[in-house]
């Protein structure tokens, strides 16, 4: 079977499921409805598993020759538009694909022994059927999304993923907080789809298609041209089009992934079941955002990325302090989740693309072990949520107890810096401590290395006097890729070559750079090898001389922006410690909690499959996702705006740069100092602070300003209190003076229009047609009245002669001839008519004899 046949077909099969389930499912029941979702997510995830296996084992050709031929369908025509219905074939979609159906696999099958203890019934009725039908069109929507080369078909799938987390969150829609919960994720989520379709149009208006290849293709060349898009003038508070565009096409990912200021609605999610939290967290709809930023990324101009960057600096920062006094056990993991993707997205708008999406997949395993576990205690415990009514759950539940503690080494970061085994340079650690801090490697060389940085420096460094030979000029430097297609004069190389001879050779020194050593000027473990003072040094970020070009056109990245997240990583493992140990260790604080609490074994394979897959995918066993990930970015960061950086050496191409490896420079060595430990001692305070249960927090609440600092973030820094006193009660102000406009002028001026009707009516009925009193006019009705009047008149003095007596009949005949005769005597017109008719009268009666 083909890769692209069996991916469209793992879409579809989900789809047959809902199908099955919509109208058969009433009658299958409890539990079989559930093993008709589960056999098609398991069939999909077996078609998932089958391509990934054959992807791995195809060469590179082989692979870039399955991309290009991968299916293609014109679907139709919107005038000179083409719809197209194709598969994204490439590394990037086979490792999503495998995740979001493995991951949905083992939801699926947690949620058979979750539902089995909850209720299943909505206003009295059961809904078993109905849930297992509403995840298999979330999987269905999220896999769609997954494979689609069409920006059309893939916000058709975006806008059905956004649906049926709208039906999941609120599945309990009985309940108000849930119906309300579904409602806030759907409004927030189609506040970031309206950004999401002006840059769609915008992509459509100005490339003429809707696939991303040609799209990204066409932006690049109006961009070398100076044409299209970027021969606009119009601007939006100093934004060029292009990069509203950008900002716009983020904007959808900023409500999906639950981006700052649009970050309100994921936690009130957790009003679904525990399983649909699961995979909204883990595997669907919050991964959506990252990936489609992932795919847009050519899109990008370097201004719409660093709006990204800030974006997602400002997210996992609120989130990561909201989470420190949470106590809702789902409300912590579900602020880490906005923490770490805020990571993510951070990681985009810096340029670590392969990081951030590596940490995606990284963050997917744990964090779906992590709320499963959640959900095995709120079940095991009666449904309890509150972890300081928790403690001493680890002898209750030994497997949840440390498959949730694997989940916290890796989100924190687990791992020995500056430790190495074998000749491999083998580094023990977890998820976060090569995902994250990959993400942390980067940022800092955008902060420190990067050439608008050194530029800065040396600048101040020659004003000094500290530099005998000159620099060039700033203009100099930023030259044209084809200027620079053999070599290229950047300051970080010169640099570099400057402090590696401790300033014995002159400033000006510069290095050569081929594409040969763009691609492998410098290895991974070499990185790893200068921080830890073995190996050879390399000198500078390497890459290609076109991508070093436009790395020196790309803004400065804030130091703050570096630090905030260094700071959010020793908050990360105090916060999840300190759920971990409230939850499973020390004493019971209720008992009839513990009396309650226990295991299923239907509920805790999932989480062993999960713990194993944690770390599976951090150690990148037998080539997979990293690897396969830096293969996709050679095509998907290959942009002529923006330039993404690769945090391990070895897997940097033509399309990326690398990261600086020299004395004083080297991110990674620098990292292993600041926060190589920072999971010992975010964790290591949290253990201390909750050894004894809740006093020691407890005291610490009450003092100021840690009393006022606590009440701040347990009202989630009052986002909810500003949207419902400005949007949601702007919003009702704004009705009330419209609905005061509506009746007071536009009803108004119709009202008045009525009345004048109306007056002019009663003028028109009373005064000239049908007078009501006796000082209307009414002077049609009262013309009519006197003409009728008048007839009666006359008619009256007609009638009187006609008494019926003969001799009045008599005397009025003589009467009347007598008159005539007298008229016909004396008045000679009419004597002489008279004369004539009688004459004529006389003729034709004797011509008759």
């Amino acid at each position: 079977m083909q890769y692209q046949t069996a991916l469209a077909l793992g879409v579809v099969i989900p789809l047959i499921s809902f199908g099955i389930l919509v109208f058969w499912g009433p009658r299958l029941g409890k539990p079989k409805a559930s093993w008709v979702a589960l056999a098609a997510i398991g069939i999909s995830a077996g078609l998932g598993i089958y391509v990934l296996a054959g992807w791995l084992g195809a060469d590179a050709a082989t692979r870039a020759t399955l991309a290009e031929q991968a299916y293609r369908y014109d679907w139709g025509r919107i005038g000179d538009l083409p719809i197209t219905v194709g598969v994204k074939l490439d590394s990037l979609t086979v490792i999503m694909y495998f995740m979001v159906t493995f991951i949905a696999f083992w939801i699926h099958f947690f949620s058979i022994g979750y539902m089995a203890g909850h209720s299943d019934e909505v206003d009295g009725v059961s809904k078993y059927h109905r849930f297992f039908a509403y995840l298999s069109l979330f999987c269905f929507s999220m896999l769609g999304l997954v494979i689609s080369s069409s920006l059309l078909f893939l916000f058709i799938f975006w806008e059905l993923v956004g649906l049926c987390s709208y039906l999941l969150i609120g599945f309990y829609f009985d309940r108000k907080y849930a119906s309300n919960a579904a409602m806030k994720a759907f409004i927030t989520n189609r506040v970031g789809d309206f950004g999401f379709i002006l840059g769609l149009a915008l992509v459509v208006i100005y490339t003429g298609t809707f696939d991303l290849d040609a799209a990204a293709a066409s932006i690049s060349q109006q961009f070398h041209a100076k044409s299209g898009i970027f021969a606009e003038s119009f601007t939006l508070w100093g934004l060029s089009l292009a990069t509203i565009m950008g900002i716009g096409l983020f904007c959808g990912a900023m409500g999906k992934s639950a981006q700052f200021p649009l970050h309100v609605w994921l936690p009130d999610a957790m009003a679904g079941p525990t399983p649909v939290s699961a995979l909204i967290h883990a595997a669907t709809m919050v991964a959506a955002g990252v990936y489609l930023v992932a795919r847009v990324f050519r899109l990008l101009t370097p201004e719409a990325q660093m709006f990204i960057a800030v974006i997602g600096c400002i997210t996992l920062t609120i989130t990561a302090l909201i989470a420190i006094v949470q106590t809702d056990i789902k409300k912590v993991l579900a602020y880490s989740t906005l923490s770490q993707l805020g990571y993510m997205i951070f990681g985009m708008g810096v340029g670590a693309w392969v990081a951030a999406l590596f940490h995606l997949m990284t963050h997917a395993f744990f964090k779906a072990m992590l709320f499963l576990g959640s959900g095995q205690v709120i079940e095991g415990c009666h449904h309890e949520q509150d972890i300081t009514k928790m403690g001493g759950l680890r002898k209750k539940m030994p497997v949840t107890c440390w498959t949730f503690f694997i989940g916290v080494l890796a989100i924190a970061g687990f791992g020995l810096p500056g430790v190495a085994f074998g000749p491999d340079h083998f580094k023990l650690g977890l998820g976060g401590y090569f995902s994250k801090d990959e993400i942390l490697a980067v940022a800092y060389e955008r902060a420190f290395n990067f050439p608008g940085v050194l530029n800065k420096s040396d600048a101040a460094a020659d004003d000094a006097g500290e530099h005998a030979a000159a620099e060039p000029k700033e203009e100099s430097r930023i030259a044209d890729s084809e200027k620079t297609a053999a070599h290229i004069h950047t300051p970080s190389v010169a640099l570099a070559s400057g402090l590696n001879s401790q300033a014995s050779s002159p400033k000006s020194q510069v290095l050569p750079l081929t594409d040969e050593t763009g691609r492998h000027g410098a290895q991974s473990t070499a990185s790893h090898d200068a921080a830890h003072g073995e190996g050879d040094h390399h000198d500078a970020a390497t890459g290609t001389p076109a991508k070093l070009a436009i790395a020196q056109r790309l803004p400065n990245l804030p130091t703050w922006m570096f630090w905030l997240p260094i700071i959010i990583a020793y908050i990360t493992p105090f916060y999840m410690m300190r759920v971990w140990w409230l939850t499973f260790c020390g004493k019971p604080r209720d008992h009839h909690v513990y009396d309650h609490a226990h295991e299923s074994p239907m509920m805790w394979i999932p989480l062993a499959v999960l713990a194993v897959g944690t770390v599976f995918c951090s150690y990148n066993l037998f080539g997979t996702f990293r690897p396969m990930l830096a293969e996709a970015a050679a095509i998907a960061t290959d942009s002529s705006m923006i330039v993404a950086v690769d945090g391990e050496a070895h897997h940097a191409g033509g399309s990326m740069l690398t990261l600086t490896h020299m004395p004083g420079r080297d991110p990674h060595a620098a990292l292993a100092k600041i926060v190589g430990w920072s999971w010992l001692i975010g964790m290591g305070l949290a253990a201390f602070l909750y050894l004894r249960g809740l006093e020691i927090a407890a005291g610490l609440k009450r003092i100021w300003p840690l009393s006022a600092v606590h009440k701040a973030l347990d009202n989630k820094l009052y986002f909810d209190h500003v949207y419902d006193a400005v949007l949601v009660g702007g919003t009702v102000i704004f009705g009330q003076v419209c609905g005061a406009i509506d009746k007071y002028i536009v009803d108004g001026l119709v009202n008045l229009s009525a009345g004048v009707t109306r007056l002019l009516g009663v003028f028109m009925g009373r005064q000239l047609d049908m007078p009501v009193k006796k000082t209307d006019w009414g002077l049609i009705d009262r013309i009519a009245n006197e003409l009728a009047e008048a007839m009666l008149d006359i008619g009256m003095h007609i009638r009187r002669p006609q008494s019926g007596r003969i001799r009045s009949y008599v005397v009025l005949a003589a009467g009347t001839a007598a008159a005539a005769l007298l008229v016909v005597l004396y008045y000679e017109p009419l004597s002489s008519g008279c004369q004539w008719f009688l004459r004529k009268t006389l003729s034709l009666a004797s011509a008759q004899q």
